[in-house]
């Protein structure tokens, strides 16, 4: 694939083009520059401009001196992508019938300009449908699809989905629900749909707001490729991808847990449009799309975000089952945290946020623990609260005083911030729950 970059106005050089290595929420490094060939430059005469790349960075050096920028391009090789990047949810696709693009994947920025506003257009075969989350909305096969995007982190944040062998649904609600599926086997797509609606319903009462006016589901189901993982999802500014493998298809010989472990994992990555896209700690933003950034807060992250999600969808269970299913997840994190090897067990908290910071899922012992840890402190200030107020309030009031306050302050919460703004807002003072587990948990 083909991206051009046309600039509002001519440029003069130097500039420099960067292709992202890291990506929100991914806690990882991944070197998408890699698969940037071809790299161009035209100037207003076109004439092709010199592009050098760094020798350690994601970065081309463009233009000399008097030189006027018209347009850079270049081409993805998304096929060596997909083969050299093993975890699928990392990864774009271009296969027979479709194409999948993780924005931050394919989309690099001028450096500098990372703040002004995007327009899109993207073009494919003719007889197309192409989607773009930046404008969810089902389209005909037109070959072409455009938006806008406020800046580069937006974009970046997006997907692009294309091809007859995407089954498109749209499912209208308090936020409007589309679904984008690719299956390489047997998929219900109404199915699917209506479990994905129940959990975007669930949360977005959790949280009381509409922060989006449309969320969208970009669903791959694969067969699998030797050496590749799967099943991890990915959430993004107000979508989400779902790179799982076939056998978590939703048909009629899916097993009799299916309906629910599938509620929550559109949940608990749901949840995370809000928790920490619209509510973070100290690291995550702004961010830094050339490096992953040392994060002392993915316990917040991850852990409160995974318990809102969780918890949206055990509000909606008998009060037997609700019980129940909850005492489950809390005994399966506590599991995580005993069988957890020594030496993590006795990394205070923001020290293996930190840690976590570059190995979540490339080794899940620090991100099962950094989550789990999390999740527990929620749900201690949960029952504190409840009990407390005699059920009058709970977390979920919290959260909802923190997505405000960010709202209102536009920047990252010290924890201390974090601490005194739950409990002035539920008149439960959670200080010593948080000041427990901020502690290693072994001595």
């Amino acid at each position: 694939m083909i991206v051009q970059i046309t600039p509002e106005n001519p440029l003069p050089a130097p500039v420099s083009l960067v292709i992202p290595r890291t990506y929100p929420g991914g806690y990882s490094f991944v070197p998408y520059d890699d698969f940037a060939e071809e790299v161009r430059a035209f100037s207003l005469d076109g004439k092709i401009i010199e592009c050098k790349k760094d020798a350690d960075g994601p970065r081309w050096a463009i233009g000399h001196g008097s030189e006027r920028i018209l347009r850079i391009e270049y081409r993805v090789n998304v096929g060596r992508m997909e083969d050299r990047i093993r975890s699928s949810v990392e990864s774009s696709k271009i296969r027979k019938n479709y194409v999948g693009l993780l924005g931050y994947s394919v989309f690099g920025y001028i450096d500098g300009l990372q703040a002004a506003p995007v327009s899109l257009r993207v073009e494919g075969p003719q007889d197309w449908p192409v989607l773009s989350t930046l404008n969810p909305r089902i389209v005909g096969p037109k070959g072409m699809a455009e938006a806008q995007a406020a800046n580069y982190d937006v974009l970046a944040d997006s997907q692009v989905v294309m091809g007859p062998g995407v089954q498109f649904r749209e499912l209208p609600g308090k936020i409007d629900l589309l679904m984008a599926v690719y299956s390489e086997g047997d998929e219900d797509v109404d199915a699917e749909g209506k479990l994905a609606r129940e959990a975007l319903d669930r949360v977005q009462e959790y949280f009381g707001d509409t922060p989006f006016k449309a969320y969208t589901v970009s669903l791959e189901l694969l067969q699998p490729h030797q050496g590749h993982d799967y099943d991890f999802s990915q959430e993004h500014d107000s979508s989400g991808t779902f790179s799982l493998s076939v056998e978590h298809a939703t048909n009629a010989r899916s097993p009799d847990n299916h309906n629910y472990s599938t509620l929550l994992n559109y949940a608990h990555h749901m949840a995370h449009s809000w928790v920490p896209k619209r509510v973070w700690g100290v690291g995550y933003r702004p961010f830094n799309w050339e490096l992953p950034l040392v994060i002392e807060t993915i316990w917040f992250n991850e852990g409160f975000g995974r318990y809102a999600g969780t918890q949206a969808i055990f509000d909606g269970l008998p009060a037997e089952e609700r019980k129940s299913r909850r005492n489950q997840m809390i005994a399966r994190m506590h599991r995580i945290l005993d069988e957890a090897p020594a030496f993590i067990q006795r990394m205070p908290l923001t020290l293996l946020s930190q840690e976590a910071s570059f190995l979540y899922a490339a080794d899940f012992r620090t991100g099962m623990n950094v989550f789990a840890r999390g999740f527990l402190m929620a749900a201690e200030m949960d029952d504190c609260i409840q009990a407390k107020t005699g059920g009058r309030k709970s977390l979920r009031d919290a959260f909802r005083a923190l997505l405000d306050w960010s709202a209102a302050n536009h920047r990252a919460f010290q924890v201390e911030e974090m601490t005194g703004i739950i409990s002035q807002s539920t008149d439960v003072d959670v200080h010593e729950i948080v000041e427990h587990w901020m502690k290693a948990p072994v001595g």
